[in-house]
């Protein structure tokens, strides 16, 4: 049996896109239409069926019934013609592509208004910290406050969380109200018909002014002022939730919608049915050699020739157009039960738990690491490692860093160090990925310059006082000072350009020296 701890690492993880293979080449449609989830064969898959069953019964009783009594073949004849003549004069896809677009950002813009109570519970873990019974009782509560609010809102538009919350006895056994605040909470609801989701925002804001007030906790006029604006946050999500919720789509645009749609590929029953041409109507000199097959090239038969007896053209309208609507229709309401609509009892669970999780966290000290780059003596870090080596090839061609340019990371280089190498040292310089001490504990930025006892130890050593490794035309680095640390793209090649700069300047010093004396 897992642990709690187990399931939680192995749960699925909700964010992962859906539409993570459609890239393959090949594979990668087949992969996105054999998903059942969500996918447009199930929402219309029953639609079809009971188109086609209609279509392929109005052909079997033209080709084996009504063909045999001229009067009833030709009066089907006529409807068929009719039908295929002016259906087309339904404006579908101007209809379907507003409606879909309109239903589409309505259906976004309703989940982007959804709210996350992690920003209060952030700023009551920096604004009200402590570890008492008090502080911590205080965040809490607060954070359950919040959480109710939504939930209460939940409720009023969402028929799953009315199911699972159906009044106030079950919030008091989930631990959202406790029995004086439901009764408090039903009085309000008493006292006017409309809505008290606000209620416990209300009683939140009550709390931290009473703590301030007595002084619990220390709040700055412009520091609770910030404070408060998070649970205007909360309850301008709450409000609009409700909103969208009051003010629906337009009932009449839905119909008339719809009714197109159904009106359309009623008339495609008869306007796409195959008409057998008689007599004068039928060509044989087109296709001869395929005589098995009607066709007529004049009307008003041309329309409905030749006969393949599957309608495939008019298969994939339907889906293409019966598939748009149901999208529609899925994404209307979106706190229902379809697939697309949103898991708000998921969204219960987690807001709840994070919340507390993050005002919990401030009973828990935290302390400062030393920074790993700068253990490793990497001041900017090159591109970030890879977990298998068969996929940095993949990832780093996809780069647009490494197609541009490839940039060295920067390293920090003792002073110190490149002395020992000048006077003689035989010890090699570490390389970047090397974890090492540095000379000095100081690492505030100065001047571009290199500092006064370095400058003296470098004048002693035949260097030049305006020596400075950023004047070495030949030296593959760009200095900048930190106290007595350089940043080099790379040390080796630091290292060998300032050993060949001194060995040069010590040749001109000798050079110099023979001039004078001869």
């Amino acid at each position: 049996m897992m642990t709690v701890y187990q399931e939680n690492m192995y749960a699925p993880n909700i964010y992962r896109h859906n539409y993570q293979d459609t890239s393959i080449r090949m594979t990668g449609f087949f992969k996105l239409m054999g998903k059942w989830k969500g996918s447009v064969i199930k929402l219309i898959y029953h639609n079809f069926i009971i188109f086609v069953f209609l279509y392929y019964l109005l052909s079997f009783l033209y080709r084996f019934v009504f063909i045999y009594t001229p009067y009833q073949k030709e009066m089907f004849e006529l409807i068929c013609i009719y039908a295929g003549r002016f259906m087309s004069y339904i404006p579908l896809a101007f209809l379907i592509g507003f409606y879909v677009q309109q239903v589409v950002s309505r259906w976004w813009n309703t989940f982007t208004v959804l709210p996350y109570p992690d920003r209060i519970a952030l700023k009551l873990v920096s604004f009200c910290p402590g570890k008492d019974h008090f502080t911590k009782n205080l965040r809490r509560t607060v954070m359950r406050y919040v959480n109710l609010s939504s939930i209460l809102v939940y409720r009023l538009i969402s028929k799953k969380v009315k199911n699972r919350f159906p009044n106030m006895d079950s919030l008091v056994l989930a631990k959202l109200l406790l029995p004086h605040e439901a009764a408090r909470l039903e009085r309000v609801d008493f006292r006017t018909p409309h809505e008290a989701t606000w209620t416990p925002i209300l009683w939140a804001l009550k709390l931290l002014c009473r703590a301030r007030a007595m002084g619990k906790v220390t709040l700055e006029a412009p520091i609770y002022a910030n404070l408060v604006s998070s649970f205007e946050y909360i309850e301008d999500c709450n409000r609009k939730i409700l909103n969208y919720g009051w003010v629906e789509f337009p009932l009449a645009y839905t119909q008339v919608a719809n009714f197109s749609v159904y009106a359309y590929f009623l008339a495609a029953l008869f306007g796409r049915q195959f008409l057998e041409p008689g007599g004068a109507y039928q060509d044989n000199e087109s296709f001869p050699h395929v005589p098995s097959v009607s066709f007529a090239n004049n009307p008003p038969y041309d329309k409905h020739t030749p006969d393949f007896y599957v309608p495939f053209f008019t298969l994939v309208e339907f889906i293409s157009y019966m598939g748009w609507i149901k999208v529609a229709e899925t994404l209307l309401n979106p706190f229902g039960d379809d697939d697309e609509d949103f898991d708000i009892n998921y969204l219960i669970d987690r807001n709840l738990q994070v919340s507390y999780l993050i005002v919990d966290q401030a009973d828990n000290d935290l302390e400062m690491a030393n920074d790993p780059f700068l253990e490793a003596g990497i001041s900017i870090p090159e591109e970030l490692p890879y977990q298998s080596a068969d996929d940095t090839d993949h990832h780093r061609a996809n780069s647009v860093k490494s197609v541009i340019s490839k940039k060295h990371s920067v390293s920090l280089v003792s002073v110190n160090k490149i002395k020992e190498n000048m006077i003689g040292s035989n010890e090699p310089m570490p390389t970047p990925g090397t974890t090492r001490k540095f000379d000095s504990p100081s690492f505030t930025r100065q001047n571009s310059q290199i500092s006064n006892p370095e400058l003296g130890t470098l004048r002693h050593n035949n260097i030049s006082q305006n020596f400075s490794p950023a004047s070495i035309r030949h030296s593959p680095f760009v200095v900048r000072k930190l106290d007595d640390l350089m940043e080099v793209d790379n040390e080796q090649d630091t290292v060998k350009s300032v050993r060949d700069l001194f060995k040069n300047n010590q040749s001109k010093d000798t050079t110099d020296d023979t001039e004078i004396k001869n």
